[in-house]
């Protein structure tokens, strides 16, 4: 199904939130059917995947590909038969946008910590740049999940005729705030761990503790204890199963680009800029969900609407933490095709 896909790169810097210019910046993509102007559905993907929403990689516990098999393809809510797909790499990513393993134009190394901060503005202004090198004007909608979600909705704020629908899984305005205090406190936290003491750069420590650690943590958040319980005979084959993705995860993901993701998801809150959004808004979200909470998606939703947007709340049926959100292809088709629908 897969008909494109690369890395596009660009010559003109990006102005970047902060104030600095990013040099060369670039961004990976993967596009399923014929992505056409006017046509295309844009998904953005959450904090740990990647941009191949459809794709596969080496056996472990830990897959940031094909997080969209039950959202894209044949019979699925997005059909590239009939609805292209175009998936973009947020800036940030490690999987091929830059981040701070991409090279420094200057220097001809990484960027590693040298890396300008980078927010969800910024990471919206990379998804514009790539849409225009594919002379993708218009499209048909933003579907963002959890940070794309985010993502999602400042795009169609900064570029209000870029799309007439944006489609929300598993966000809201901004996380709840003990979630953005502990996301945000990610850098200082792998600074100052024990295991990065007189160590080489963060990225050649195999495993890194600390980032496993972290990623336990978040796994904790993201499969709740009903969902576990389900999915495991016992506590203790769930958390060694937790356990080992954590521990793929952090053999897997640059520190500094997961502390730089963290970090852009937890500033972020997009209450003032619901008023610049032209288009009409679905956010779906689940029963359990703690990083995107049923009221405070709720309370998105009449912001929008106290804004003047045409906006619909969908509180899915069946297992509704964050993590499980994009497991089931039926109770996903329904409410976003009927939504691509609405006029």
């Amino acid at each position: 199904m897969l008909q494109a896909g690369g890395i596009q790169s660009f010559t003109v810097p990006l102005p970047l939130e902060e104030g600095e210019l990013l040099g060369n910046p670039q961004i990976a993509w993967q596009a399923y059917g014929k992505p056409s102007d006017g046509k295309a559905v844009v998904v953005l993907h959450d904090l740990s995947h990647s941009h191949e929403a459809l794709g596969t990689g080496p056996d472990a516990p830990y897959q940031p590909f094909g997080w969209g098999r039950e959202l894209i393809g044949p019979g699925k809510a997005l059909d590239p038969e009939t609805t292209p797909v175009l998936v973009p790499n947020l800036l940030g990513s490690p999987f091929g946008s830059t981040s701070p393993l991409s090279v420094e134009p200057t220097s001809g190394r990484a960027w590693g910590v040298s890396l300008p901060p980078l927010t969800v503005l910024d990471m919206a202004r990379g998804v514009s740049a790539l849409l225009k090198a594919l002379e993708l004007n218009q499209v048909r909608a933003l579907v963002g999940v959890g940070l794309g979600g985010v993502v999602a909705l400042r795009l169609a704020a900064l570029f209000p005729e870029l799309t007439s629908s944006v489609v929300v899984i598993g966000a809201a305005r901004a996380l709840p705030e003990g979630l953005r205090e502990k996301l945000g406190l990610t850098s200082q936290v792998l600074r100052m761990a024990p295991d990065n003491e007189d160590t080489p750069p963060l990225r050649e420590r195999v495993p890194n503790r600390t980032l496993s650690r972290l990623r336990l943590d978040y796994l904790k958040l993201i499969y709740g204890r009903e969902h576990l319980n389900a999915t495991y005979p016992d506590n203790a084959t769930a958390q060694a199963a937790l356990e080992a993705e954590a521990a793929s995860f952090a053999d897997t993901f640059d520190p500094l680009s997961w502390s730089l993701l963290c970090s852009a998801y937890a500033g972020c809150d997009l209450t003032d800029t619901f008023a610049q959004i032209r288009a009409r808004v679905l956010l779906l979200t689940g029963t359990t969900d703690v990083l995107a909470p049923a009221g405070r998606v709720r309370d998105t939703y009449h912001l929008l609407t106290a804004s003047g947007v045409q906006a619909r709340f969908v509180e899915l049926q069946g297992p509704g933490d964050h993590g499980t959100l994009l497991s089931d292809a039926h109770r996903l088709r329904g409410p976003v095709q009927d939504f691509l629908r609405w006029r």
